[in-house]
């Protein structure tokens, strides 16, 4: 993965290109906060995302947590970034970190952060994050584009702080945001490489986590039949009141009216798709609400 991560960075500054779809993101797009607002339990597993799934996870109480992921670089951001930042600075110090972070400050002052961070890095990301810098630090100091290591490294650097306050309870305000560093030591947490279809542990789980695969998944021809069967693996996997989060809907109308249902694909209808157990949860936008559909046992 090392040699894979130096190439983005190679391409994005001696050739100006740009693969997003390699990046990991920032921060949720999911209305994380309110759709764990019932939810308790011990022991989760969930796509690792940005991080957010798991940082709302263990303010939620669940203690267990197995992170799963298709890109390997999650792992080093979520554990060896965002994890470190959150530990050693406050609230105040986090959101004004990250927004350095992801957007063009000068390389001296990402030297500097990134100096800072590596102090308090495990042993695992510390080396990696140390070598990486060091290979992005000598070609920005030769080619000097007005682009930062992590706006080549994420998705979606150009993030809102309303939103991310109103996606995560972590970050709603400072209080939330102590009580989640008090935590953190705590909690036991894993994370592996593969596909959540492909993920099979020894293991069963009050809740799971699935954040969107079925957005970046094609399933042709895919209907509720379909989708049922594709999920009985996972459900397999859930203690008897356990449930799982299989797909973030977004932009339903206040009336029920579906308006996008992202999976690619689908031949699913509205109508099918209402007769589903869906949990409705505020959209940041007026007059809208999402919905998670939900499986169980």
């Amino acid at each position: 993965m090392l040699e894979h991560v130096k190439q983005i960075i190679l391409n994005a500054l001696i050739y100006n290109e740009r693969d997003n779809d390699e990046g990991v993101y920032t921060f949720t797009n999911e209305n994380i906060k309110d759709y764990l607002k019932d939810r308790s339990g011990a022991k989760a597993l969930s796509i690792a995302g940005s991080g957010d799934q798991y940082f709302n996870l263990v303010l939620k109480g669940f203690m267990d947590i197995d992170l799963v992921d298709i890109n390997p670089l999650v792992e080093y951001y979520i554990k060896g970034i965002k994890e470190v930042i959150i530990k050693r600075y406050t609230y105040e110090q986090f959101l004004d970190l990250m927004t350095k972070l992801l957007k063009k400050v000068s390389l001296e002052q990402e030297r500097q952060i990134f100096y800072a961070l590596l102090k308090d890095m495990p042993l695992k990301y510390r080396i990696f994050w140390q070598e990486i810098f060091s290979y992005y630090q000598t070609l920005q100091e030769k080619y000097q584009r007005k682009i930062g290591l992590f706006q080549i490294l994420t998705q979606d650097y150009y993030f809102s702080l309303e939103e991310i306050r109103f996606f995560n309870t972590y970050l709603e305000n400072k209080e939330q945001y102590e009580i989640l560093r008090s935590k953190l030591d705590t909690i036991k947490s894993s994370f592996v490489h593969t596909n959540l279809f492909c993920y099979h542990p020894l293991c069963h789980y009050d809740l799971i986590l699935c954040s969107n695969i079925l957005e970046y998944t094609y399933h042709p021809n895919l209907n509720i039949q379909v989708l049922h069967t594709l999920f009985q693996p996972l459900i397999g996997l859930l203690n008897d009141n356990g449930m799982i989060y299989a797909s973030y809907i977004y932009h339903f109308y206040m009336n029920q009216e579906v308006k996008n249902f992202p999976i690619g694909g689908s031949v699913i209808t509205a109508r099918e798709l209402l007769r589903e157990e869906l949990l409705f949860v505020p959209s940041i936008h007026p007059r809208e609400q999402d919905a998670v559909l939900v499986l169980r046992k």
